[in-house]
């Protein structure tokens, strides 16, 4: 039963430590996953303009061409 100590404190720190660290890292990848959806989203936002623009921008060429 003595051998059995070291094992048994072992495994009861190795829980509180995973949940301390899970605790802490999981609220950050969540908080890194919203940026990043944050940035994709204002990424995709700006290719429409830009999109948007050109079309206008080869129209009004057309136009003062002919």
């Amino acid at each position: 039963m003595r051998y059995l100590a070291p094992v048994t404190v072992a495994a009861i720190s190795g829980v509180i430590l995973w949940k301390l660290l899970a605790t802490i890292v999981l609220p950050l990848l969540g908080l890194l996953f919203g940026l990043l959806a944050a940035a994709v989203k204002i990424a995709l936002i700006v290719a429409v303009g830009f999109f948007i623009y050109s079309l206008i921008k080869k129209r009004r060429d057309e136009v003062s061409a002919t």
